[in-house]
């Protein structure tokens, strides 16, 4: 996105024509994850991790030597598709490696993407204003660098695993029979309810808060606040998830979004920022968990489990966003911000049916010990 001005002004493009590259860019990044979720089921996720990484790297190191708007939509499509085999094979990975601490694991690979989005606009800037749109290229290095240093390490790690894993041959064995496909669409609606009111609450809270007489400014800061506070959350949720369970978190999260956003917005001044806070806490705090969740909610093919979480459950974000905007017209936009309190209860629901179906299926399970 942060090359889109420079397109508009080198290539003519209009606004209609950025949003087609945005809307292939990200449909091409989401829908396509459980199909690459499979994949890494079948051929392994430390292959597909370094391949996604230098397939990223090399397709967005080219972007900057297009010259064709129709030759960009195809680059700008190849190369979400790493991104799309990139998550769901990062999170089968990262919690396979994990061990009991697969929640504090997949809270750092959260955390981690989410730094990366946030730094890469500046590395891109730098290299552009440095040397012109083909500074893009300085990609290219970079995704063939980190794509080989992942593979050599993810390969030493699952060395290092090979004498416990070997341990735990049967258990592997009756776990790939167990699974609840119950419980892994309740997560998935659990993500979808979150994404809606994530993406919603970051569209719209500028512009309230600028209704409400804050200055451009402070309400940026705001944002910047919310977004630091979601990476916050998924830090201490992923971590206290190992401790206390994956249901507990996603129910708490959840539960307390509706009254969180109630008080933000019949506050003022101080406690305002005080409650973007929490809300930032309490996005944050079940994300990772969910991925975890649904990892163990279908054991047998973890891939296609995070796929759905990293992939399908950002989905309604963007829809959850038109929504608001379009009851805003209607209405006005407080009251459409009130209406974000059903979705985190729909997810609360969820997260109730799924804790129940987790201990059901718990009961069902063979014991998993192995025979002295």
């Amino acid at each position: 996105p942060i090359l889109y001005p420079v397109f508009i002004t080198t290539m003519g493009l209009t606004y209609s024509q950025v949003g087609v590259a945005a809307f292939i860019s990200g449909s091409g990044a989401t829908l396509s994850q459980p199909i690459f979720g499979h994949l890494s089921d079948r051929w392994g996720a430390r292959r597909l991790v370094a391949a996604s990484l230098v397939w990223s790297g090399v397709l967005m190191g080219l972007v900057g030597l297009v010259n064709d708007y129709g030759v960009l939509l195809v680059v700008v499509g190849l190369g979400a598709l790493g991104s799309a085999a990139y998550h769901p094979a990062g999170a089968s990975a990262a919690g396979s490696i994990a061990g009991s601490k697969k929640g504090a694991s997949l809270s750092v690979f959260s955390v981690g993407g989410s730094l990366g989005s946030a730094l890469s606009p500046l590395l891109i800037t730098f290299a552009v204003g440095w040397l012109g749109l083909p500074g893009t290229l300085l990609l290219v290095p970079i995704g063939l660098l980190i794509g080989a240093l992942v593979y050599r390490q993810l390969r030493d790690d699952g060395a290092r695993t090979t004498v416990a894993a070997g341990a735990h041959v049967l258990q592997r064995t009756v776990q790939a029979h167990t699974g609840s496909m119950l419980a892994l669409v309740l997560v998935v609606l659990m993500v979808m309810s979150r994404s809606w009111f994530q993406f919603s609450m970051m569209t719209y809270l500028p512009e309230w808060l600028q209704s409400q007489g804050w200055t451009a400014v402070h309400s940026g800061q705001m944002l910047t606040l919310l977004v630091g506070s979601i990476a916050a959350g998924a830090l201490l949720g992923g971590v206290l998830s190992d401790h206390i369970g994956r249901w507990k978190i996603l129910m708490l999260s959840l539960g307390f979004l509706p009254p969180a956003l109630w008080l933000f917005l019949n506050a003022t001044g101080t406690f305002q920022v005080v409650w973007v806070s929490i809300i930032g806490i309490l996005l944050g705090g079940s994300f990772p968990v969910s991925i975890a969740a649904a990892q163990e909610a279908w054991p047998r093919s973890v891939g296609v489990a995070s796929g759905l979480v990293t992939g399908l459950g950002w989905l309604p974000g963007g829809i959850g966003a038109s929504f608001t905007g379009i009851m805003a017209d209607r209405t006005s936009l407080t009251a459409a911000l009130y209406l974000l309190l059903v979705p985190p209860l729909v997810g609360l629901v969820c997260s109730i049916v799924y804790a129940n179906e987790q201990r059901t299926e718990a009961r069902r399970r063979i014991p998993q010990s192995l025979p002295e």
